[in-house]
Order: C-alpha cells, then structure tokens, then sequence
C-alpha cells in the first residue's frame, strides 16, 4: 500500500513538473493528444464496419461470385413488410 502511495506521488510531482514546463502550452498538448486518439479510435471503427459490410456481402453472394470493393459496400438493404 505504501508503494502504491509513493508511485501516486511520484507520478503528481511528474505532472505538475510537466504542467510548470509546458506554462500556456499545455492545454494545446493535451487536446493535441486526445484528439490524435480519437481519430485513430474513428478510424480504426470504421475500419471493423468496412469488414462487416464486406462480410455480409461475401455472405449473401453465391459462393462461386467474385468479391471486389464495389459490391462489398452495397450490402443487399433489408425488405419492408407489405402494410
């Protein structure tokens, strides 16, 4: 539990050392930061939706049918039922 406590510590003095270093430049750093992981988090996401669509594509053709990049997105759109 002390360990714990001095790494916690540790790691406070080291934030604040960075955030006196970095002055007006801080906040810049950080959304800097978060906003470069979000867009890989964004393209990484879009990325596992392109093999879905791709997978339920390859899934609805015959098997003997050829898979190119055109007909992977066009997914075959669900039917509505007759009112």
């Amino acid at each position: 539990m002390f360990l714990r406590y001095i790494i916690a510590m540790a790691l406070a003095a080291l934030a604040i050392l960075f955030g006196i270093i970095l002055g007006d430049y801080g906040p810049w750093y950080l959304s800097w930061f978060l906003g470069t992981g979000f867009m890989v988090l964004v393209a990484v996401s879009a990325g596992v939706l392109f093999e879905a669509q791709e997978d339920a594509a390859r899934a609805a053709r015959d098997p003997g049918e050829s898979l190119d990049v055109s007909s992977a997105v066009d997914a075959p759109s669900p039917t509505r039922p007759v009112r």
